[in-house]
This record gives C-alpha cells, structure tokens and sequence, in this order.
C-alpha cells in the first residue's frame, strides 16, 4: 500500500507541475523542472534514511515530527476544531521571549507548525513517511521556481547556471529537501521575495501582497531571526528601485541604521536587548554536545564583543569546515562549496565594483545572505550545524555571484 501511493501521488504532482502555470511559464522547460522535482524527492529519501542510521536516529528531528504527526493525525479526524485550538494553546504561564531557545510557545510552535503539517497531510498518505515528501517538496518547488523567475528575468543568458545554483547545491539540495523547516523556510523567502520583486517591477496585485504575509508569517513563525534578517534587505530594495540611482547609498544607510538600533535599543528600551538574544542563543547552542564542537570564546553582549568576536563570526559562517577539518564523507560538498564560494567572491568583487547596473533585488539577495550568515556565526559553535543552517541562503548568494562574475573558459584568439 505505501508503495502504490507513492507512485500514485508522484504521477500526481508531476501532472500538476506540469499544467500550473506558475510552473508551466516558469522557463525552465517541463522535462527539466520534473527532473529536478524527482532529484529533491530523491534527496528528501536519502535524507530520512541518513536519519535512520542509529548515530542519528535518537536525536533526529524529522522522525520526531512524524510520530508525533501520527498522534495529531487521530485528533485531526476526532476533532478538527480541537486540533487547530492546539496549535495556539501553551502550558506556560506566559508565552515566553520571542527570541528563547527553550520553555517558550514561540519555540514550540517552530517545531508544531511542520508537525501540524504533516498530521494534514498523513491523513492523505495513510501516514507514510516517505509519500509525504513528495507533499512537501511539492511546497518547496514554489519558493526555488520563484527565485529562478527572478534570476532569469534579470540574467535570461544564465538559464543554465541559474538552475545549477538554485536546485542543486549539494547541501542545499540534501538539507531543504528532507521533511524539516529548513525546505519551509527557503520557500517562503523564495516566494517573498518574488511577489516584492513583482510589485515593484510591475505592477501591484492583491494576491502578491497576501503571498507575502502568509510567507512572512510562516518564516517568523518557523525561525523569527531570518524575517528580521530579511526586512532591512526587502526595504533597501524596495527603496532603492525607485531611487536606482543611490541604491548603493540607500543599502549603506539602511543597514547602518540598523547596526546603530541594534546596540542602541538596550539604552533606550532595556526589555529588548538584541546584543543579549545572540549572546543568549549562542550559550543555549554550547550547552549541547556534538563532536563537530568548535572550542570559541563566549561572545559578549556589547559592541567591543560583536567586534573582537566578527573574525570568529566570519570564519564559522564563511569557512568551516576547513579543507583540514575533514571529518566523514558528509563534510566533501560542503568544503567544496567553501571552495566555490571564495573562488566566486574574487572573481566577481572587481566586476561588482565596476558594474553600476546590478540591481536592487540582486543587492537584496546578496545583503539578506551574508545577514543570516554572520548571525548563525555568532550564534553556532558547530561545524555541523553551521553547514545545515548555511545551506538554506547558499542559493541566494551563489547564484547572484555566478550571475555578477564575468569569466570564460574559451580560449582568447590568437593576435
């Protein structure tokens, strides 16, 4: 039975794909765009069963989320208004800080959205696993074909690159294909980022707007530091298309200011200390265990730590692992995407100091990126774990620096 409902719901949604027309006049071409769809469900396989191995069954996520899911699935059908009601009820006696790692609703409710999720969704695969990838991948092709309408409206010679870079970076593709946040989370700022891309490019359509707040809601409600990461991005661009011009200057600015109210904050309103979150987040990170531990000194909530501590930030976000800190086969992609990356800076940093005509939302991208990056390196002490929460902005910054990088193995003809 599991089986046949596999291959039913796989035929399913290959035809779906292939008459939706967000998907159909995507540009990517229905044999290639169904071929990357089976990939990720493939990855998301591969995913559940890298979790059954017993080094990492007792601790998996995804696994938890499905038997929790089976539970919730039964309340589901025995009563529908009680399932939902529980999604908003918390047995603190008050729904705790917004930015706490543990004893919180706002915690709890990053790992009960999935699970919701999924008990919907078992009630339409008889609770199997392996068919629900198929469901959910389903939801986190719309955020990938979004960014990719994006880039190939603005780069339409880059078909190629664009649909390497997006789909299939191997950590990416592994992390944001398995049934967790991660795939949620990806989609979501895929799909936001489109619709603003839409607006202010086009014209205004209500159903863009109301894209957009379901898909901001679903990223605060799944990891909340990544939405905050993502407004200044969203209102330099947005600014910054209509003053092309100084959108250097308009970026320079916004994200200035946004430094200067993040120290300044705690002076003026000391019940909220963002210095104090990340240090907090970070401590909450060390007392975990892990073998990928990197021994670091505890960062300090003020300005001269965030500063002494920026190298360690950047090495943790942008280099680890190491070439010599391999550890098992799982850490070759993510070395090699280091690789890839520094390669990519160097070539593209002359040509995006001479091109004046990179626009704004390729800037938004680059900006949001490299914001998610510094916070997981503030905030995470284990290569492991930095390497899955890396993976979920690689494309929106690799992508728009293949785009940017202007280099060509063809020989030059000889004078």
């Amino acid at each position: 039975m599991p089986t046949v409902l596999f291959i039913f719901y796989l035929i399913f949604f290959f035809f779906l794909i292939s008459i939706i027309p967000f998907f159909k006049n995507a540009g990517i071409g229905r044999k290639t765009l169904l071929t990357l769809f089976l990939i990720k469900i493939l990855a998301g396989i591969a995913y559940a069963r890298f979790y059954t191995l017993p080094r990492y069954y007792p601790t998996s996520d995804t696994w938890r989320f499905y038997k929790l899911s089976v539970v919730e699935t039964q309340l589901l059908l025995k009563s529908p208004l009680a399932f939902i009601k529980d999604l908003f009820y918390h047995g603190y006696s008050n729904s705790g800080n917004l930015f706490s790692g543990e004893n919180t609703y706002w915690n709890d409710l990053k790992s009960n959205l999935p699970v919701k999720m999924m008990a919907i969704f078992n009630v339409l695969t008889s609770n199997s696993y392996y068919t629900n990838i198929i469901l959910f991948n389903f939801l986190f092709l719309f955020g990938l074909v979004a960014l990719f309408k994006v880039f190939f409206s603005i780069y339409p010679r880059k078909k190629t690159i664009i649909i390497a870079s997006v789909f299939l970076l191997p950590s990416t593709l592994f992390w944001c294909s398995g049934i967790h946040k991660d795939g949620l989370i990806l989609s979501a700022v895929g799909v936001t980022i489109y619709c603003f891309y839409k607006i202010v490019t086009e014209k205004y359509q209500f159903k863009h707007l109301l894209l957009i707040l379901l898909s901001l809601t679903l990223i605060f409600s799944l990891r909340n530091y990544i939405l905050f990461a993502l407004l200044p991005a969203v209102i330099s661009f947005i600014t910054a298309e209509k003053y092309r011009n100084q959108k250097k200057r308009i970026f320079s600015c916004v994200y200035i200011l946004g430094i200067a109210c993040f120290f300044i904050i705690p002076s003026i309103l000391p019940a909220i200390n963002p210095p104090y979150y990340l240090a907090a987040k970070q401590q909450e990170f060390l007392k975990l265990t892990a073998s990928s531990l990197v021994l670091i000194h505890p960062l300090e909530p003020t300005v001269g730590g965030f500063i002494s501590f920026l190298p360690t930030a950047i090495d943790m976000a942008f280099l680890r692992p190491h070439i010599n800190e391999f550890a098992n086969v799982s850490y070759i992609p993510a070395i090699a995407e280091n690789v890839l990356l520094i390669i990519l800076v160097v070539l593209s940093v002359t040509h995006f100091s001479k091109q004046s005509k990179v626009p704004p939302v390729i800037m938004c991208l680059l900006a949001f990126s490299i914001s998610v990056l510094l916070i997981c390196g503030y905030t995470i002490p284990f290569t492991g774990a930095i390497v899955r929460y890396r993976s979920l902005v690689l494309p929106l910054l690799i992508t728009p620096l293949l785009c940017i990088a202007e280099f060509s193995f063809a020989r030059k003809p000889a004078k």
